[in-house]
């Protein structure tokens, strides 16, 4: 600020001259308190490189002291963070002291000194080092943030960036989700993913406990849909290829899927679930458990069907019903296990499938439904190949593994 000939300068005290002061700024900083040094000097500002420090000649006044103030709910987001077993960092641009007091006082656990983010390695590969260790960096320039975030990333880290001011928006941009406060910079607002109008922080936890709920929901819908899809692959190879009438017409696939992808997904998906979510891969979550989980039904199916059909000489409706009743029967076990984490889900889960269950067999008591759905009232033989054929999926998604466990025997990412 320039008045006149004379030149205010306001920036950072280790930048000048403190003399006696130099131990009441290092006390206030490490109280977690902001400090900035006043100077003055007859030297025009214009032209001058701040990176560079201020011009020769400058007099210190005097030093300011700003006392942070948390907003409301920080500790208790804070802590629903490290539940969630998210890693918070904290980098600015205040003294290294002041901004470790300030994450202390928020209840952010440090694993070792405050970095000053002048001194940061030039090596991407030792900055990564310095980060995994590090929780807090002062004294930061933006680029030094930027290349925070990058080393964080490239580690393979999922990095959020939360800022509000022109000094933030290298590191916003480099972030995978960054976040702004909706009082921050235009600029701010502009490159970030999400904007949080009212500056409340603590609406972030409820928006990743929802967003974690829609993954956790779609992860589990698509191995029911994946599975579902690897059975019919699986039946084509196993019976379609042999000199045997296939065991399904297209209705009977119809009629399965209201009971088997159509009720239970809808529910399903919008269930509420809880846990963390780590993403690894995707794909190889969902075909670990549809690959086991569609061979086990498709066996239980393939047995009932060929000895229905072959050995009791049920007759080919007959054994077609004692198909699609398989089918129906095992892919709800393989519901109920996939969702089945806690006993209270287990309890609600599992009356699902007993009224889908239910509402099956009563397809039976209707001539016009099983005259739609080419179906027969199954007799003993027919409730014993059935049986049969849905113990044997049962045992074998058992013998994969898939089988109803407490929550804290599921992967974070469900089964």
């Amino acid at each position: 600020m320039e008045l006149g000939a004379t030149s205010y300068l306001l920036g950072a005290p280790e930048l000048f001259a403190l003399g006696d002061l130099a131990a009441r700024v290092d006390a206030e900083a490490e109280e977690g308190r902001r400090v900035l040094a006043l100077a003055v000097t007859e030297q025009p500002l214009g032209g001058l490189d701040p990176i560079a420090g201020p011009p020769a000649g400058a007099r210190l006044m005097g030093v300011v002291t700003l006392s942070e103030e948390l907003r409301p709910n920080t500790r208790e987001t804070v802590a629903y963070f490290l539940r969630e077993q998210v890693e918070l960092k904290v980098v600015s641009g205040d003294a290294p002291a002041t901004v470790a007091a300030i994450a202390a006082d928020a209840g952010i656990p440090s694993r070792g000194p405050a970095v000053d983010g002048r001194e940061l390695p030039q090596s991407p590969g030792e900055l990564q080092a310095l980060m995994e260790r590090a929780t807090v960096v002062g004294r930061i320039s933006p680029e030094g943030k930027r290349r925070i975030v990058e080393a964080l990333r490239d580690a393979g880290r999922y990095v959020a960036m939360v800022g509000d001011g022109v000094n933030d928006v290298p590191a916003l941009k480099a972030s995978r989700i960054a976040i702004a406060q909706g009082s921050g910079s235009q600029m701010a607002r502009t490159v970030s993913d999400l904007v949080l109008v009212k500056g409340d922080f603590g609406a972030v936890p409820r928006m990743v406990a929802e967003g974690r709920q829609i993954l956790r929901n779609m992860q589990r819908v698509s191995k029911i849909y994946t599975a579902k899809a690897l059975f019919g692959a699986l039946i084509v190879l196993g019976i379609g290829l042999a000199p045997i009438p296939y065991p399904f017409l297209p209705r009977h696939l119809s009629l399965a899927a209201f009971f088997v992808t159509g009720v239970p997904t809808f529910f399903l998906a919008l269930a509420p679930s809880s846990g963390p979510w780590q993403m690894t891969s995707y794909v190889r979550e969902v075909v670990r458990f549809a690959v086991p989980a569609a061979a086990s039904i498709a066996l239980g199916v393939i047995v009932a069907y060929v000895l229905s059909l072959e050995a009791l000489e049920l007759g080919l409706d007959a054994s077609r019903t004692v198909a699609v009743s398989v089918f129906v029967a095992g892919s709800l076990a393989m519901i109920f296990a996939l969702e089945a984490t806690n006993p209270h889900r287990a309890r609600w889960v599992g009356l699902m499938c007993l009224i889908l269950l239910v509402a099956y067999a009563l397809v039976f008591a209707i001539p016009p439904l099983r005259e739609l759905f080419k179906i027969v009232v199954p007799g003993v033989d027919a409730l014993g190949m059935i049986a049969l054929g849905t113990g044997i999926a049962i045992g074998a998604m058992t013998a994969f593994g898939i089988r109803p466990l407490p929550a804290k025997g599921r992967s974070a990412t469900g089964r």
